[in-house]
């Protein structure tokens, strides 16, 4: 690969994650990192998760992702149980609480897109999704996720 491809690639991830906010301590205003939301999210959207599945969807150091699962386990927003398929395996769910959380960022994710991207026409909103898609597409091709 060309080195001004790779200097073009890295200044759109630096623009993207700026514009997005994804490296504020606190994501979206809530009391959560990005990869805390991440990990709620991806319990809620899969049921009967076991934390090495949680790891491999998330591509997550699983050192960071057990911190993660202890602190919101702490915190009153995750449960594990002992999976009844597997007895040797523990299956993370969102507590009450959690599912509560996950509706919070759930809607402050949709809030921060309208408010990202409102401002475009349709026009400019459906070429923008159709080049993400293609984004998607390519490098879903080569076998990145």
């Amino acid at each position: 690969m060309k080195q001004k491809h790779i200097d073009k690639i890295r200044s759109f991830n630096r623009f993207y994650t700026r514009l997005l906010g994804v490296l504020n301590r606190r994501y979206m205003g809530s009391s959560f990192c990005l990869p805390e939301i991440r990990v709620i999210q991806d319990i809620f959207l899969h049921l009967d998760r076991s934390a090495k599945e949680i790891c491999v969807e998330l591509n997550m150091d699983k050192g960071y992702l057990s911190r993660i699962l202890k602190k919101l386990e702490q915190q009153g927003y995750i449960c594990r149980t002992t999976s009844e398929v597997d007895g040797r395996r523990d299956v993370i769910s969102l507590t009450e609480s959690g599912v509560v959380i996950y509706h919070e960022l759930n809607e402050s994710a949709d809030t921060s897109v309208r408010d990202i991207y409102g401002g475009l026409t349709e026009d400019e909103q459906l070429s923008l999704i159709s080049h993400m898609e293609a984004i998607s597409r390519l490098l879903v091709k080569r076998n990145y996720k």
